[in-house]
């Protein structure tokens, strides 16, 4: 008795699990898609126009660096 029940619970657990995989499908075949060669595209130009934003690119003026000793150390 155990048995069957348990093996009815694991049919639900399939066809609930089917369920969701199903919708998730179904939402993923919605996505618009774009061409690997326009994305690279894109994101190099983004890159391109954004880069003189970039900290690590250009370098922080030794004026605004919050990291900036204030004395040097004189311990050595």
């Amino acid at each position: 008795m155990l048995l069957k029940m348990s093996s009815k619970m694991t049919r639900s657990d399939n066809i609930a699990h089917a369920r969701k995989t199903v919708q998730q499908l179904r939402v993923e075949a919605c996505i618009e898609r774009i061409k690997v060669s326009k994305a690279s595209a894109d994101l190099m130009r983004y890159c391109s126009e954004h880069a003189k934003y970039d900290p690590l690119l250009m370098g922080i003026p030794a004026s605004e660096n919050p990291f900036k000793d204030k004395k040097p150390c004189i311990i050595l």
